[in-house]
């Protein structure tokens, strides 16, 4: 029998340069040469270290080695004092990021990199805020929410506040459960069962590990957070109906005029083509691009194509456009 590897994730140094409560800003350590930052937006479920997983599949790392200046935000792990929380603190966190990056480096405008939920943030405080986002990239970004699979239609059919009221936030093993479910032939029997027959293939052991290590270290969303989310995206889709409002603005796709990188994978069960592409087609900017992958949500950023096909055209794509 093989040894279980070691599997902490994280291969990239960086310091936290805002703590606030429960928000964090992290700056990676490198030495950039591109002029324009990027500052990543991970969702508020699971951890942004995904896209730093390990030195095979770590986004971070290419990143940091085509000499960007890489910063992300991190939501932590909510409490129940942190339950009456809103989408709005999100966004209200996103733009005081945003301010201290163009601040601390002297730039008009950052490159913003939303992923999942991230991505709706981030497309809604561009569209708030166009002049201060010099590029946008989106990461498998739910935008129309009024899709047809297992998630979207469960998350219609749910009562989000009667959750919050049961639970206070919504915990990271409920979170954990819904998504299984959606797919629990896949993803519990056949996850297992690949397990077993792999054994003795020491590659397939530690990305195995690093995978459920990720997927377990599940925080909870906070109840007002939930309830917002659930309702206003899922129920109304408020955001590609142009309805959505922050600190009393509408968000407003026609804002998105600046060069606009979306990433988008054929087999996401959480963020189907579906819900992507009538936005992408919105999206009046003159300089977009669609990369799309054939693997699953998850996939697009840790599979061994994914890291050989998309993400190296991805961050050309970025770098192309940071000076």
């Amino acid at each position: 029998m093989i040894e279980v590897p070691e599997t902490r994730p994280g291969v990239c140094e960086f310091e936290f340069e805002i703590e606030d409560w429960l928000f964090k800003l992290a700056h990676f350590k490198s030495k950039p040469k591109h002029k324009i930052p990027v500052l990543i937006c991970y969702a508020f479920i699971n951890r942004p270290y995904i896209l730093d997983l390990h030195e095979d599949v770590s986004v971070i790392k290419k990143m940091l080695e085509a000499k960007l200046d890489v910063w992300l935000i991190d939501w932590g792990y909510p409490k129940r004092a942190d339950k009456y929380l809103q989408l709005s603190d999100y966004i209200d966190f996103i733009d005081r990021c945003v301010e201290y990056i163009r601040q601390k480096r002297g730039v008009d405008a950052v490159t913003l990199h939303g992923y999942c939920l991230g991505s709706t943030l981030s497309v809604i405080y561009t569209s708030m805020f166009p002049e201060k986002i010099k590029n946008l990239v989106l990461q498998a970004p739910p935008v129309d929410f009024y899709t047809t699979n297992t998630l979207a239609e469960w998350a219609r059919n749910i009562n989000p506040e009667k959750i919050a009221r049961a639970l206070g936030n919504a915990t990271g093993d409920m979170l954990n459960l819904s998504f299984l479910l959606v797919d629990p032939i896949r993803l519990v029997v056949g996850k297992y069962q690949s397990l077993l027959d792999n054994m003795n293939n020491e590659k397939f052991l530690r990305n195995f590990f690093y995978m459920d290590h990720w997927i377990f270290d599940s925080p909870a969303v906070p109840g007002n957070v939930y309830v917002e989310y659930i309702t206003r995206w899922y129920h109304r889709n408020e955001v590609i109906n142009g309805v959505f409002e922050y600190r009393g603005r509408k968000i407003d796709i026609s804002n998105l005029k600046m060069p606009v990188l979306v990433l988008a994978a054929e087999k996401d069960h959480i963020t189907p083509p579906e819900s992507v592409k009538p936005f992408f087609e919105r999206i009046p900017s003159k300089d977009k691009k669609m990369i799309l992958s054939d693997k699953g949500h998850i996939g697009l950023t840790v599979s061994g194509s994914s890291q050989k096909k998309v993400w190296p055209e991805a961050i050309k794509w970025i770098v192309d456009r940071s000076d």
